[in-house]
């Protein structure tokens, strides 16, 4: 993924503009990265402060707080705290958008939404899944 933002983030006059990739299911974890969709602009100084993309929403279970067609920025990380919203691989390329909770036992995938199940995995899980934080959600950019 790295060489594909390399290539296609480009300076603007307001900022950096970054590619919105594919699509991140709010939802039951889906591929997330198929294409470049559009593209979003992020300031100067804070596209200095790391690697970003955007990623279009799809689904529910990020709501009401994140809905489906809202596009998230998204800081490339393999860490995220407790509590944050990230974008978290499982089996290689499905993502899904979701609040993590870490603890000696593994990770847990929380959605805001109530009417979704939370999912944990264990550390043999992270591993054998594999499972793996993508990035940190920085900022929303609601499209509705």
């Amino acid at each position: 993924m790295s060489e594909l933002l390399d290539n296609t983030s480009i300076i603007s006059a307001t900022g950096i503009k970054i590619p919105v990739l594919g699509r991140v299911q709010a939802g039951i974890p889906t591929s997330a990265i198929s294409e470049i969709l559009d593209y979003e602009v992020i300031p100067s100084d804070m596209a200095e402060c790391g690697e970003y993309f955007g990623l279009l929403v799809r689904g529910d279970s990020m709501s009401p707080r994140i809905l489906d067609g809202d596009v998230v920025i998204v800081r490339c990380q393999s860490d995220v705290e407790n509590g944050e919203i990230a974008v978290v691989a499982v089996n290689g390329d499905d993502a899904t958008l979701k609040k993590v909770r870490k603890s000696v036992m593994g990770i847990t995938l929380i959605p805001l939404n109530p009417a979704y199940n939370i999912v944990t995995y264990t550390n043999e899980q992270i591993l054998t899944l594999p499972v793996e934080i993508k990035g940190k959600v920085v900022e929303l950019r609601g499209k509705m």
